[in-house]
Parts: C-alpha cells; sequence; structure tokens
C-alpha cells in the first residue's frame, strides 16, 4: 500500500484533511496529526479503507489506523499498523444508555476479534498510537488517549491475547484472519458491532 501513498489523488486527501486541521504536509506534528484522527467518530463497516473514512468521515480501528499511518508517512514519519487478536466486547465499558443486547455481549465476553492500532518509530523507539476512541467518549469511560503528547505508549482499545503481526496489506490480512474464525463467532463479531456502532452514533 506504499506505493498507494504515491498517487496523487489520495495524497490530496490526505494533505487536505491535514490542511483542514491546522497541519501542513512539512509540519511533523505528530500529536495534532494522532488526535485528528482519533477524533473521527467510530464506526464499524464493511468498508475498511483509510480513503472511506476521509470520505464518510467516521471508521472502525482499521480505517483511522491505516489513515493515520499514511498521514505519518506523508509528512515524512516511519509507521506500520499492528494487528492482534483481542476480546473487543470485554475492553468497552458498560453504559447505562447502552440497549440490553450490547450490554449483554459486553458482559459475556469472549467475543473474537482482530484490533488495529499505529505503531509509530521514532529513533530507535517503538511507540503505540490507539486512535480508536474520539474524546466525545471520555464522559462515558472510553479510554481516549487525549492527554497523549507525543511521548510512550497510548493505551490500547484491546488487551492483546496473542502477539501482535504486521503486515502492509492489513485489510487482506484482516478479512483473511476473520475468514478462518467460526461462522458462530463472525456472526456474534458482526452483531456487537453493529449494536456498539449504531448506539455510538446516537451517543455521538
Amino acid at each position: 500500500m506504499i506505493a498507494v501513498l504515491a498517487t496523487p489523488s489520495y495524497r490530496d486527501l490526505l494533505a487536505s484533511f491535514l490542511a483542514g486541521h491546522g497541519l501542513g504536509p512539512m509540519r511533523r506534528d505528530v500529536p495534532g496529526i494522532f488526535h485528528a484522527v482519533r477524533n473521527i467518530p467510530y464506526a464499524s463497516t464493511q468498508e475498511r479503507t483509510a480513503i472511506a473514512v476521509l470520505t464518510a468521515g467516521k471508521g472502525a480501528c482499521t480505517g483511522k489506523h491505516l489513515l493515520l499511518r499514511d498521514l505519518l508517512r506523508l509528512v515524512g514519519e516511519r509507521a506500520d499498523v499492528a494487528l492482534v487478536a483481542g476480546d473487543f466486547a470485554a475492553a468497552v465499558p458498560l453504559v447505562p444508555s447502552m440497549p440490553p443486547a450490547l450490554q449483554h455481549e459486553i458482559r459475556t465476553h469472549g467475543l473474537k476479534d482482530y484490533h488495529c492500532y499505529t505503531v509509530w518509530r521514532y529513533g530507535s523507539r517503538e511507540i503505540k498510537l490507539d486512535a480508536t476512541w474520539g474524546d466525545v467518549m471520555a464522559p462515558l469511560g472510553f479510554p481516549v488517549n487525549r492527554d497523549w503528547g507525543g511521548v510512550g505508549d497510548t493505551t490500547l482499545a484491546v488487551t492483546p491475547a496473542a502477539t501482535p503481526i504486521r503486515v502492509e496489506d492489513v485489510i487482506a490480512r484482516k478479512e483473511k484472519l476473520l475468514a478462518a474464525l467460526a461462522p458462530a463467532d463472525r456472526d456474534r463479531r458482526r452483531r456487537f458491532l453493529d449494536l456498539l456502532t449504531a448506539w455510538m452514533l446516537a451517543e455521538q
């Protein structure tokens, strides 16, 4: 996907996003870029590309972290996307306004999913950047990482259950991993994400 970054139309979309947040393509404001992506509303859809996030103005972990990776690369930083297995439902706080079906999924735990986050390679260090939740979710108990100023790892939205992997074609790998889940696990995952997205969009 590095080649896509060189595509003028995509590069222009990225530059436009930066400009819209007061961040020029020659300015390496990593915290500013991180928070701009982080505050894009969360919504899980079938479209996982960074372009889909830019077009719709919302997205889930895959698209948002691909976008963050590519924005960082655009300004000259080194960044990748990590993919890790984990129980997404277990990491979501229970909120009274959630519908009963969503609360049930969170209480039940054991939801198999694969979460994405961005790894920023700063010198000899690798810093984990999780831009899943925006500031609007902070009053509801979500770990929004709004205080990150460029030093140290951010809090991941999922507790890793395995060693993270890094690939360039994140979407293809994630689709392959999801396809390997049992049908019941795939159905439960989709049901949970649909419920979570509907509730979050109403809250945001």
